[in-house]
């Protein structure tokens, strides 16, 4: 193949989870067609070619298939979240369950054989948004999404995935910020002052507000914004986070309050839950609700023992999910979280708790150190998965049955395939689809020995 050849009625045979359409090409060659939808009848041309398969955009649809989808949202393809909000949501949630299986295949050798994909609304579900600040050719202070592949921040005011509650929040606080006539932060030379608006609300629209900055310090602008901004409706709290280092992560260690009218709380699993503005909770709370349920099926944990939640975040999975009178050990290397989680334990009126600030396979320890033995245990780690000295000290524990939730199939696959060597059988599974629209899905897997 040539970059810019064409080939007409080109039928798409299924999508990966990234949103493109798969087909072969008359020689037998695959080819991914950005944008394509299975059943789709196409004219395309070639774009990019590799050693194993070429990439092609649309030239023509000839045929539409019956999944093709209008796309509602204005920043669609220009933006770098959502990747199927060109289908049917129901072929979507088919794509993302033989993405699983196909992961479980491919890195631990099972078939598995997951309950169907559950959520709660496919729109308007993100509690949480982190939007980059920058600057439009006229020198207005915008927020958006980075483009795919890029660091180029493509306008988006009102997201189609987050709460409509932060739709006035964002606008507002960008006119205070143009008013001020405040820096931003400029990733090439370094200077600048702010760097992200990140926004979370729980179910009431309370709405917290963390604004990013490049330094480690709260300016004279940046109090005078903060003020104006705890004004704008059903904002309850505004906070500065301090980062003045040359990198790509989001937050620094330290947070401070500016303003606070009542902290951050939401409800899930009948619990209430302090957020703060850095530490984890799931972005979607509504599904994240059906998910705990699932986990606390899965582990049908006893009452008594010990119960163990690594990657704990403010505690929500193990405070939802252990039983009356466990002895509850969780752990996270974020301090706010865990400062969080202890408080959370205290108020849903947990007896026996302990939270550490440790790594995962330092928790362990920590808990056997404590409690002597585990009894029941949940991991939750992030896109990256688990790392091998955690999977060594989860086998080592002895435990029995374990649930482990994640977000990336291809981890927790490579992960499972570590467990399974060890004697381990992944009996059950299921999935929630708490980023509807974009290429992720949660899935939660029972682990047990055989």
């Amino acid at each position: 193949m040539s970059k810019n050849q064409h080939f007409n009625a080109i039928k798409i045979e299924n999508m990966t989870n990234l949103g493109a359409g798969s087909a072969h090409l008359p020689d037998g060659r695959v080819v991914f067609v950005k944008g394509g939808v299975t059943g789709d009848l196409l004219d395309v041309r070639i774009i990019k070619e590799t050693v194993g398969y070429s990439v092609a955009m649309i030239e023509n649809i000839i045929e539409p298939s019956a999944f093709r989808a209008v796309n509602t949202c204005p920043s669609y393809l220009r933006c770098g979240g959502c990747v199927f909000r060109h289908i049917d949501y129901e072929l979507e949630k088919r794509v993302k369950e033989e993405h699983v299986k196909s992961c479980f295949k491919k890195y631990a050798g099972v078939d598995i054989t997951p309950e169907p994909v559950k959520t709660f609304r496919a729109d308007r579900y993100r509690n949480n948004v982190r939007f980059p600040l920058g600057k439009d050719k006229d020198g207005k202070i915008i927020a958006g999404f980075f483009s795919e592949s890029s660091h180029r921040i493509v306008k988006v005011e009102k997201c189609l995935a987050q709460k409509e509650c932060f739709d006035h929040v964002v606008v507002s606080a960008l006119e205070i910020f143009n008013s001020l006539s405040m820096t931003v932060y400029d990733e090439i030379s370094g200077k600048g002052y702010l760097r992200y608006l990140c926004l979370r609300c729980n179910r009431e629209n309370d709405v917290s507000v963390c604004v990013v900055v490049n330094s480690d310090s709260v300016s004279v602008k940046l109090s005078a914004a903060a003020e104006r901004i705890s004004q704008i409706e059903g904002v309850c709290g505004v906070y500065a986070n301090f980062n003045a280092r040359k990198t790509n992560v989001i937050f620094g260690e330290k947070t401070v309050k500016l303003y606070e009218k009542k902290p951050l709380v939401e409800t899930i699993c009948g619990k209430k839950f302090n957020i703060s503005p850095r530490s984890f909770f799931q972005v979607n709370t509504e599904t994240a609700e059906m998910l705990y349920n699932k986990a606390a099926e899965f582990l049908n944990v006893k009452e008594g023992g010990v119960f163990v939640d690594l990657y704990c975040g403010t505690g929500t999975i193990g405070i939802c999910t252990a039983s009356n009178g466990s002895s509850l050990y969780g752990c996270d290397i974020i301090p706010e979280a865990i400062e969080n989680a202890k408080q959370n334990a205290r108020e849903n009126g947990i007896d026996s708790f302990r939270y550490d600030c440790a790594d995962a396979s330092g928790g362990i320890k920590a808990c056997i150190k404590e409690f002597g033995r585990i009894d029941s245990l949940i991991v939750d780690p992030p896109r990256k998965g688990l790392s091998p000295e955690t999977v060594r000290a989860v086998i080592e524990s002895g435990i029995d049955r374990f649930v482990y939730i994640s977000c990336n199939p291809d981890t927790l696959a490579r992960d499972a395939a570590g467990f399974i060597n060890a004697g381990y059988s992944a009996d059950r599974a299921a999935l929630y689809d708490l980023f509807p629209r974009t290429s992720h899905v949660e899935t939660v897997v029972l682990m047990t020995k055989k």
